[in-house]
């Protein structure tokens, strides 16, 4: 999907996207409660910042912590610089 400049005139463009990602709990929590990672980003007009929000996320390596990254830049469409 390619997103296009909201500076434009006419033009459609996505502003907010948000994606929440659920997984099971682990083997430190005391109850079964699934742990969620919201990931959003806002066009504020300079850029797209991803942003993070957990109360808890466990990882085991940072190689999944990408990979969540990877989803969500690519759902959100946002390009390397």
């Amino acid at each position: 999907m390619n997103f296009l400049d909201p500076e434009e005139e006419n033009n459609v463009y996505v502003n907010d996207v948000s994606v929440e990602y659920c997984q099971s709990a682990d083997c430190t929590e005391d109850n079964d409660e699934v742990q969620t990672l919201v990931v959003s980003s806002r066009n504020n007009g300079t850029g797209r910042f991803i942003n993070l929000k957990t109360e808890n996320w466990s990882i085991s390596d940072l190689d999944e912590l990408e990979t969540v990254i990877n989803d969500f830049r690519a759902r959100a469409g946002i390009k390397d610089k």
